[in-house]
């Protein structure tokens, strides 16, 4: 158990568990939703929070220990998984139902549902930016610097891309309007542009920035690294947005 974030790392483990869970319904429940199962949406978000989560609990642990306890902290986990937790709910209850949960315009309630769900996520970007913030500040090694840097970078592009991605009426650009000729696994389209590409290379800039210090902690490579990491979302947001797929299959 991570002592300096208990909620953080339990919150994590739950959503990994819970992620094998929905993921076997995949077996069991063949309804299908955009071409792929209902359950294969949750189950990914399932993971991407889990994942996200440990990653927070991780990098406060590199704060001195007066500050892990802190007001801010606590209360920026406490917001981050009250919005996690009310993200997974509405996604899960639209898979068993069968309905969309992002990108749902057929009734006036799902068009309410589906902004809750923009600002909880603008939440969960925000809380890791803050907690990003407090570690960059507070912490004294090199991997402090960056992992705390590269939280903020992966929070505000995240935000950008996820900011475009929801002003329109689906991920895909070009191509065809379904999951079922995507990439295994993550569905990304092979036959035109996917927003999700680059929302997913941005998300993940906080985990690639500390793994690649784990191994050279150089505070020059660190600060390299996070503008690599934003070229390559702004290189893949521009491939996504010209219909242009990341893969072809």
């Amino acid at each position: 158990m991570n002592q300096a974030s208990p909620a953080f790392t339990r919150a994590a483990i739950a959503f990994l568990v819970a992620f094998t869970a929905i993921y076997c319904l995949t077996y069991v429940d063949i309804r299908l939703l955009n071409g792929v199962n209902v359950w294969e949406k949750p189950a990914k978000f399932l993971l991407s929070l889990g994942i996200h989560m440990a990653t927070l609990a991780w990098g406060i642990s590199l704060l001195p220990e007066p500050q892990q306890k802190s007001p801010g902290i606590r209360r920026a986990t406490l917001i981050f998984i009250g919005a996690a937790l009310f993200e997974m709910a509405y996604l899960l209850i639209q898979a068993a139902r069968g309905e969309a949960s992002h990108f749902n315009q057929t009734a006036v309630i799902y068009q309410v549902l589906y902004s809750l769900m923009g600002l909880g996520a603008l939440m969960l970007t925000l809380t890791t930016a803050f907690i990003g913030w407090r570690i960059r500040g507070n912490g004294t090694s090199v991997m402090s610097y960056a992992t705390g840097w590269a939280f903020v970078v992966a929070a505000l592009t995240t935000t950008l891309v996820a900011g475009y991605l929801s002003s329109r009426s689906g991920h895909w650009v070009g191509g065809d309007p379904s999951d079922a000729t995507g990439l295994p696994f993550l569905h990304w389209s092979t036959t035109g542009g996917d927003l999700r590409v680059p929302h997913f290379a941005a998300l993940h800039i906080m985990q690639a920035v500390p793994l690649i210090v784990w191994f050279w902690p150089d505070k020059r490579l660190a600060q390299g690294a996070m503008f690599a990491g934003i070229a390559v979302v702004a290189a893949l947001f521009l491939q996504s947005a010209s219909g242009i797929p990341l893969l072809r299959v």
